[in-house]
């Protein structure tokens, strides 16, 4: 769209979230029998006129219905007053997008009741789908734990590294963003950080973890089942996806709350020969590609003739 040009220039998302619902609007209706769609936010809203639209809903707008709180954290403080009724306006218009959506497929129950509780709408669970072929295990297991993935505010991660930096147990960083700077200052010699890795370093990093620690709450998360693939068990919060992704005592430990007290009790009795390297490889072809496509490609095939044969 027009909108491609300012964001090359701007290179930032937040500034133009606004004019999408407009841009999408005003777009051409597209000329399609099925319209299969992937969103965490806009793109419900496109016309798609006669098409069956299926949209594969990974949440709905977190920043609108999920995590409004922390949409305002993102925005500049001298436009909060702005923000408070643009937000108004795109949630109505968010709404009205969902009502266009002909089903709606979810990445996860918790996914899923977020769609019956916002969108008042029913859907279908299809998970995600990692790459086993891929992802496996690929070496022997070190001395140390792994926390991976954007470093952002608000997952926890400052928890994991304040409880390895008091235990002085050596933790593996993988990733970048805006919180690493944080991270660092609060990390004692035992943190070790990687910076950006490349898919075969992590595969590696996994497979060479005691543990992988999945301390934020995820619509659903992918990370807990490439480290099972790769052999290694994780550490989470049961809340949300991780309640999906990680069976509690046999594909790794889930925790009721996640702070200081609890992570520092489960690393220092923590025994990853408790967990069998079968089971998590087991557990994570579940999440298969082949799965994957048998189930989306049966839904879209019963729903096409469904629709059609009743518009007939």
């Amino acid at each position: 769209s027009w909108l491609q040009k300012p964001y090359e220039l701007l290179q930032s998302f937040q500034w133009l979230f606004a004019f999408i619902p407009f841009v999408l609007a005003t777009s051409k209706t597209l000329s399609a029998d099925v319209i299969l769609s992937a969103s965490s936010s806009f793109i419900k809203g496109l016309n798609k006129g006669p098409a069956l639209h299926i949209n594969y809903c990974h949440t709905p707008t977190r920043f609108l219905w999920v995590d409004p709180e922390h949409a305002y954290k993102e925005i500049p403080s001298y436009l909060h007053w702005l923000a408070k009724p643009v937000f108004h306006l795109m949630r109505n218009w968010d709404l009205r997008s969902a009502n266009k959506v002909d089903y709606f497929i979810a990445n996860s129950k918790e996914v899923q009741n977020r769609i019956r509780q916002f969108y008042k709408r029913d859907s279908e669970v299809i998970y995600p789908f990692v790459d086993t072929s891929f992802w496996k295990p690929m070496g022997d297991e070190q001395d140390y734990y792994l926390i991976a993935g954007r470093l952002q505010y608000a997952k926890g991660l400052d928890v994991v590294v304040k409880v390895c930096t008091k235990l002085n147990l050596p933790l593996h960083v993988a990733g970048t963003g805006r919180y690493q700077d944080e991270l660092k200052r609060i990390a004692g010699p035992s943190v070790k950080f990687l910076g950006r890795v490349s898919d075969e370093e992590l595969r590696i990093q996994y497979s060479e973890a005691k543990a992988f620690i999945y301390p934020q709450v995820e619509d659903f998360g992918l990370m807990p089942i490439e480290a099972a693939a790769c052999g290694t068990p994780s550490i989470g919060v049961a809340k949300a996806g991780s309640l999906e992704t990680i069976i509690d005592n046999e594909t790794g430990k889930l925790l009721a709350e996640l702070n200081e007290s609890t992570l520092a009790e489960t690393l220092r009795s923590w025994d990853n020969q408790h967990y069998q390297t079968e089971t998590l490889i087991n557990h994570s072809r579940n999440f298969s590609k082949t799965i994957f496509q048998e189930k989306l490609s049966a839904f879209v095939t019963t729903k096409y003739h469904e629709h059609f044969h009743r518009s007939a």
